[in-house]
């Protein structure tokens, strides 16, 4: 494929994931409006851990864990993160290994078939989406936990393509179990040959640049700078992953 085909195919991708997003936002404002004409309704919206709540990115009741059965590098190989235990050994971006400060976990739990927590949603990463064998299994993080490419953090949520990264449906199950992993020093683990952050509290000193985007707005004005960019590229760098990311996911759906 030419540069110019490439760049023409980043444009139509961004421009129908913008009118997706604009159609989003314009149903949920038909129903919040529906909402407040609603005599009966008492405006405390949506209960449990809200975007609202973990502002910052880091936290460890929720929204930034693995899925059980996640395979972490340590010393002695890899293990299911449930095996693991404070003291246990995990190999880290920064040089090494590192001792496990403490093991975190939750339970995400569904309803008519539906996970419960928007920031507790499940993603899952295919093999290979994230580079060359990165992962070298299908991966499940919940949507807050972010991965490690090309030198940035990102929320896997905000790298969601339909293709290749995509949210895990209930399916059918009443629970799934997630752990996440805290180390004195935050770090880059080795999970299934990709890179994740540890475990990061609101206090802690982050071992690399976090981006992320701040609501629908924020992704539409991102689409828009990768539609605009077939004329004059200002992408940002979470732009420039996501579409590197979705180009390979294309090219996965393709393959299949």
């Amino acid at each position: 494929m030419s540069v110019r085909s490439a760049k023409v195919d980043r444009a139509r991708r961004n421009a129908l994931k913008a009118a997706m997003l604009v159609s989003a936002f314009l149903a949920t404002s038909a129903l919040h409006r529906q909402a407040s004409a609603d005599p009966g309704n008492n405006g405390n919206g949506k209960g449990g851990c809200g975007k609202g709540q973990q502002t910052n990115g880091c936290g460890g009741n929720g929204g930034h864990c693995f899925a059980q059965g996640t395979l972490i590098r340590t010393r002695e190989g890899h293990r299911p993160i449930e095996t693991l235990a404070a003291g246990d050994m995990v190999a880290v971006r920064s040089g090494g290994f590192a001792p496990i400060r403490a093991m975190v976990s939750h339970t995400l739990n569904s309803v008519s078939g539906k996970w419960v927590g928007e920031s507790n949603l499940p993603v899952l990463i295919q093999r290979g989406a994230l580079g060359e064998n990165a992962p070298n299994a299908d991966l499940c993080l919940t949507a807050w936990h972010p991965v490690y490419v090309d030198g940035f953090l990102i929320p896997i949520g905000d790298l969601v393509n339909g293709t290749s990264i995509t949210f895990e449906a209930a399916a059918g199950r009443d629970t799934l179990d997630f752990f996440n992993i805290e180390l004195d020093r935050h770090d880059i683990l080795d999970v299934q040959g990709a890179f994740c952050e540890s475990l990061c509290r609101a206090v802690t000193e982050r071992c690399a640049p976090l981006l992320r985007l701040t609501g629908g707005r924020s992704q539409l004005r991102s689409r828009m700078r990768s539609v605009a960019s077939i004329v004059v590229d200002r992408r940002q760098p979470i732009d420039i992953i996501r579409d590197k990311l979705e180009e390979r996911g294309d090219a996965f759906a393709r393959a299949a």
